[in-house]
């Protein structure tokens, strides 16, 4: 994975944690005990989400759309 993108992640404070939400994939969840924690968290879920998808692309029969 060595294209960059930019994801937007949600943080909120939830109980005594903080809860990083990322609004382009919406299983990349993640929790920490600071924001930061949080958020770095979140980015290392996108990262799952993302090698999980590319390995699904390879193996599914994908069809791509534009809209």
């Amino acid at each position: 994975m060595t294209d960059k993108k930019e994801y937007s992640i949600i943080v909120k404070k939830d109980g005594k944690f903080y809860v990083g939400y990322c609004l382009e994939i919406p299983q990349a969840r993640g929790q920490g005990n600071t924001k930061a924690d949080a958020i770095k968290d979140t980015k290392d879920a996108i990262k799952l989400c993302k090698s999980y998808l590319e390995s699904k692309k390879k193996t599914a029969n994908v069809v791509t759309v534009s809209i």
